[in-house]
């Protein structure tokens, strides 16, 4: 089964934002046997033990990777980090109230941006693209609310565009493939 570029796009951000729930409740809940520095209770992050909100700098190992973040007042705020087992960055974005806010970056294991964009109130907003391992442009498009929306655009390897898709409200309104394109003739 082929899936194509635009499942493959929704399919990586539900796993990124998977892991990321799981990364973040995994290195703060206490477990049997393990003594957790930091817990969550309604919401908030606390010391182990303590009945004020947490603040400082937190930094865990979870599945190979480190985790960084920053807490003030029990909620995550600031620069939030998932490092690579070599200390290179997986992912990069920021945190306002333990929700994801402004610019937000995941990368390849060779350090080369594999996709960026916006968060608005915890949801995909504004222009995203993502590249190819070797840098060159993969998909662009831009959301508004968490949905796809205008005009995206996915482009091969070499830089050509293969597909146009319109999306109104997240719904895919219009497709145009670089077949259709090359067996239209177009007026200019």
């Amino acid at each position: 089964m082929k899936l194509k570029l635009n499942d493959l796009m929704k399919y990586l951000i539900i796993i990124l934002m998977v892991v990321f729930t799981f990364s973040f409740f995994y290195s703060c809940k206490s477990e049997k046997n393990v003594k957790a520095d930091l817990i969550v209770k309604n919401g908030l992050i606390y010391k182990n033990g303590s009945n004020v909100p947490y603040t400082g700098k937190e930094k865990a190992k979870v599945y190979k990777r480190t985790i960084e973040y920053d807490v003030v007042n029990g909620k995550k705020n600031g620069e939030f980090k998932i490092l690579f087992l070599n200390g290179k960055p997986e992912m990069i974005g920021q945190m306002v109230d333990n929700s994801n806010e402004g610019l937000w970056k995941y990368f390849y294991p060779n350090a080369q941006v594999e996709s960026e964009g916006n968060f608005k109130n915890n949801m995909v907003d504004g222009r995203w693209t993502w590249y190819y391992e070797n840098g060159s442009l993969k998909e662009e498009g831009k959301y508004l609310k968490g949905k796809r929306e205008g005009e995206w655009i996915s482009y091969k390897k070499d830089g050509s565009i293969s597909e146009k898709k319109i999306f109104k409200d997240g719904n895919e309104v219009s497709t145009n493939s670089i077949k259709n394109l090359k067996s239209k003739k177009l007026p200019y």
